[in-house]
């Protein structure tokens, strides 16, 4: 069967779940309406803590997380998620709002150290959002 068509099937039958998570909730609404009206299921949590908690319960395929958040920040999540056996195996790609590219490279350089699967600056236009989310899931 061509790739295509069993992406399409699996899209229909069992959509992946992203997990997005961000302190500004128009960053988490934005996300969830493109990325369901795309085919995925979408759960939001407002904090790190709130994730960690999350994705042992619902186990997302992915999660986008903003690096500095209240209560926990991205970067604590992402140790707490790679600690347990439950979650470790959950890609997590990390959002950021800085402008700055000295800030951007030294974000992507950490992201990759504390093992999330990318870094992507927040304001990336919303269609190219959604393209990586399917290229980190491997669907077309």
């Amino acid at each position: 069967m061509n790739e295509s068509i069993l992406y399409t099937i699996n899209m229909q039958n069992n959509p992946p779940l992203i997990l997005v998570v961000d302190d500004e909730l128009d960053i988490t609404r934005i996300c969830k309406i493109k990325l369901e009206r795309s085919g995925f299921r979408v759960i939001t949590a407002a904090n790190g803590a709130e994730a960690v908690e999350m994705a042992i319960k619902q186990h997302p395929d992915l999660i986008l997380m903003d690096i500095k958040m209240p209560f926990m920040d991205g970067a604590t999540a992402q140790k707490k998620l790679a600690e347990n056996p439950n979650t470790k195996d959950i890609k997590v790609v990390f959002l950021s709002a800085f402008d700055n590219p000295a800030h951007m490279k030294s974000d992507q350089a950490f992201s990759r150290e504390v093992g999330a699967e990318d870094y992507i600056k927040k304001g990336v236009d919303i269609d190219d959002l959604v393209n990586k989310v399917k290229g980190y899931l491997n669907v077309h």
